[in-house]
């Protein structure tokens, strides 16, 4: 680990920024109050409001963010003056707080940041539990609370405003990141002294990660197109919007890039080969690091990692392969490592690109992905529909006992607050909400890092209030404790709260001098309140096997939807003599030159309708231009995102008349040119948007599982299938990747050779994807049928070496599409097999 590195990526990142943010924010108020006007109580009151406006300021738009401060503030008021006025009878404060804290609590079914203003406001309640207020004195105490809210709801509106551009850069710099780490797990199965399914587990979690970045990335950098000044795209908006579209289709080519590692280990184990490769894919992720840095710094690239002597290294190994006839003695293992080769050198290339793109001079006004409306498809709705909450008001709905275990824990913790000696109700309670998870795992897991963290931020607080006497340099601990805590908080809870318990133990020693006791105090109330939490976390379990059916399913059926939306070649184009183009329309996906009820028919795709003759005309005009391919054996795979963005955008460039995205632009076009060009932008984004979603659902289960893992081994249901489910899946999301720019090349061939088998290998893939998702076992007679589709693939193969309509490279990329399609078909295979074994709630 390059630990200058880390520490550059952690101090130029979102975090940190947030984290000085917060803490100035927060702290502000507070010491306005107490230097100008000797408040000291009204500094607290008003920084209490900006601290839970502050829970929720956390990485995204900022629209929807101030929205949600503005919520929180408004909540919290209301919750602290109904807290308030209870204050003046203890039985009016119980009928008050306990009803309260479960309306507070079942507030998370609404997602997106609910949670966050779900703690955020039972904290601006608990602030208020200890006092004792008249009802003016508590619409007083309530009213600061807000003023403190509103206030840092607009000094961060107010600042992330001023620092737009800095905070997508950063959000796109942690994808680039992401990408980077998940290339060096990938590199992991190169080398022989890694264990296999540990690899796969690892790879796992860094997909997941992977896809974590790239969708907090696509929030921000899609809500804010760039847009026209004086006639021109904004520069720097522009090249951010490029950049984050480079880095999805970088992340294409590496999954695509996955291969049979078992079967390439056992062939190719005792040569370099395997060396090359991963130190390749090393130094590719190493450079896609700096590039990461380059934009996270707003600078260009400093160094470039040369990468030419593994790519001829490789080069030559399989020029070497195919002098000695591998091609031919062993085609699995030959078109395994020559397809991982030349998607890994079209990765490198893209990298390069991306490097030009942060160090030219020249101004972008050019996009790499069509502008337009069908953009925002790609990110979610913020809508909060209020009448949700109603419908969980069961046993069945998680939220609803999550907000029941909440309620019980609060008012235990409150009651061995007011019982027990040398405690505070309002830290026990305190403790309890911040640890309660609606989720077992993560409640099991904040725990030990909130004794563990709390200890540590003690002991160190012990230690500086003894050696360090000069207030001075205590308040400059306590500060940047401060901003450390915000900091850590969204990455290494168990290091937010050492700091965290540093900052406040610190605080109260600055306003008292000498008084110990209170450490032992804190101590005393966190370990209380941790107790209450893992005991309360018991209580109503909704384990997270129950959760995990729908999720399996819904996983599955994206991966159907994947390769639905990657079928490019669902029929032929029509010859017709019209509409010359150039050659990058040529290479059109062959789904835009054809009718789509050739394969799937209305239900397959979807998606838009287009008409048969529309597309048949658009096929004229792609099909006047044939096949253009470079060398075989070193021309790069374009992802099949980054393919047809060009495609369109060349072809729309050709068109005479603009054509807009959907079937009404289908309709509307002039030429056949800007037919060929509506239909191909919008078979892109709807590939686009099917790759996403397989990839959200891929992480959501993946997600789902982990924290089953960490649940007792009593609530964790089939175990080994999930696993199983996990990797497959991925492997078949990778394989159709890898495949979707050979099936559109495949379409454009002459039609000497039936390319049938390729038909039936799909949807058979399909249909086994449909099986597992209703749950139905695979056929006895699966295991023959496999092989007989796999002996069609190579009689397919052979028929294209022997025609003489067929050139070499033709027929190489058809021997590379059928080892997809036999990975494919394996993968499916086995997905339908665990998907039948699995029995889980589908709820």
């Amino acid at each position: 680990m390059r630990y200058s590195v880390e520490i550059k990526k952690f101090l130029y990142s979102q975090y940190f920024y947030g984290g000085l943010r917060m803490a100035v924010g927060v702290s502000l108020p507070a010491v306005i109050c107490l230097l100008l006007f000797h408040q000291q109580e009204l500094g607290f009151t008003i920084a209490t409001g900006a601290l839970g406006a502050c829970v929720v300021d956390m990485p995204g738009p900022l629209k929807y963010k101030h929205n949600e401060m503005l919520a929180c503030s408004v909540i919290g008021f209301l919750s602290a003056l109904a807290t308030g006025i209870a204050t003046v009878n203890p039985v009016a404060l119980w009928c008050t707080v306990v009803p309260l804290t479960f309306v507070l609590s079942l507030i998370v079914v609404y997602g997106n940041r609910w949670p966050q203003i779900s703690f955020a406001t039972l904290f601006m309640m608990i602030m208020t539990l200890e006092e004792h207020f008249t009802p003016m004195q508590a619409l007083v105490n309530a009213a600061w609370i807000l003023a403190g809210g509103l206030w840092y709801t607009y000094w961060s509106t107010l600042v992330s405003r001023w620092q737009m551009h800095r905070i997508e850069q950063q959000a796109l710099a942690e994808s680039v990141f992401a990408c980077a780490d998940y290339l060096l797990a990938r590199s992991d199965f190169y080398d022989l002294d890694n264990d296999l399914d540990e690899c796969y587990r690892k790879l796992v979690a860094k997909q997941i990660a992977a896809v974590e970045r790239q969708d907090a990335a696509r929030d921000i950098v899609l809500r804010n197109l760039p847009k026209l000044k004086s006639g021109k795209l904004e520069p720097r908006r522009a090249m951010l919007f490029n950049l984050f579209i480079n880095t999805v289709d970088l992340h294409e080519l590496f999954v695509g890039a996955h291969t049979d590692y078992p079967m390439v280990r056992n062939t190719f184990g005792g040569s370099d080969m395997l060396t090359f490769y991963r130190d390749l894919i090393r130094k590719a992720a190493a450079d896609l690091e700096e590039v990461g840095l380059a934009v996270l710094q707003n600078q260009p690239p400093r160094s470039r990692v040369n990468v030419k002597a593994e790519l001829r290294a490789i080069e030559f190994e399989i020029d070497l392969m195919r002098k000695h006839e591998m091609p031919a003695k062993n085609p699995e293992a030959y078109s395994a490592v020559s397809a991982t080769f030349r998607r890994l050198w079209s990765a490198t290339r893209l990298i390069d690109k991306m490097r030009k793109s942060l160090s030219s001079e020249a101004r972008t006004t050019e996009t790499e992905l069509r502008l337009d409306q069908a953009l925002s498809r790609f990110v979610s709705s913020r809508r909060v529909p209020f009448g949700q909450i109603f419908s969980n008001l069961t046993m069945a709905s998680p939220s609803f006992r999550h907000a029941l275990r909440v309620t019980i824990a609060v008012a235990v913790g409150f009651w061995l607050g007011r019982l027990l000696p040398l405690t505070n109700a309002y830290w026990i309670v305190m403790t309890t909400v911040i640890i309660l998870k609606p989720g077992y795992s993560l409640t099991k897991q904040r725990n030990g890092q909130r004794i563990v963290g709390t200890l540590i931020g003690c002991t160190a607080s012990i230690a500086l209030m003894v050696f360090v006497k000069e207030p001075h340099i205590l308040l400059v601990v306590m500060f940047a404790s401060m901003v450390m805590s915000y900091s850590l908080l969204l990455f290494n809870y168990a290091a937010s709260v050492v700091f965290t318990s540093a900052y406040v133990l610190l605080m109260f020693h600055l306003l008292a001098p000498g008084s110990m006791r209170i450490i032992g105090e804190r101590a005393i109330d966190t370990v209380v309140g941790c107790a209450i939490a893992i005991a309360a976390s018991h209580l109503f379990p909704y384990w997270e096997y129950r959760l995990m059916g729908k999720l399996v399913n819904s996983m599955i059926a994206a991966t159907r939807q994947y390769l639905e939306a990657s079928w490019w070649w669902s029929g032929k184009p029509v010859a017709i003599a019209t509409a010359v183009v150039t050659e990058a329309g040529a290479r059109a996906p062959a789904a835009a030159m054809a009718d789509p009820a050739g394969s799937f028919g209305a239900a397959g795709f979807g998606g838009a309708n287009f008409g048969a003759a529309a597309l048949a005309s658009a096929g004229a005009n792609l099909a006047a231009n044939a096949n253009a391919n470079a060398n075989a054996k070193m021309k790069p795979v374009e992802s099949a995102g980054e393919a047809d963005a060009k495609t369109a955008a060349t072809v729309a460039a050709a068109a005479v008349g603009a054509a807009t995205v959907g079937a009404a632009a289908v309709g509307a076009a002039t030429t056949p040119a800007a037919t060929a060009a509506a239909v191909a932008l919008e078979r892109d984004y709807r590939y686009r948007l099917a790759r996403k979603n397989v990839h959200v659902a891929f992480a959501n289960l993946g997600q789902a599982f982990q924290r089953m893992m960490l649940e007792p081994k009593a609530a964790q249901k089939f175990v080994p299938e999930l696993n199983d489910l996990l990797v497959r899946s991925h492997v078949l999301a990778s394989q159709i990747t890898a495949a979707a720019p050979l099936l559109r090349t495949s379409a454009q061939q002459q039609d000497s050779v039936s390319l049938q088998p390729l038909q039936r290998v799909l949807s058979v893939v399909r249909d086994n994807l449909t099986e597992a998702e209703a749950g139905i076992a695979p056929p006895a007679d699966q295991a023959e049928e496999t092989k007989q589709i796999s002996r069609e693939l190579d009689a397919m193969v052979v028929e294209a070496e022997i025609s003489a309509d067929h050139s070499a490279d033709a027929v190489h990329e058809l021997k590379l599409l059928a080892h997809q399609c036999k990975q494919m078909l394996a993968a499916a295979n086995q997905i339908r097999k665990d998907a039948s074994v699995i029995r889980l709630p589908d709820e």
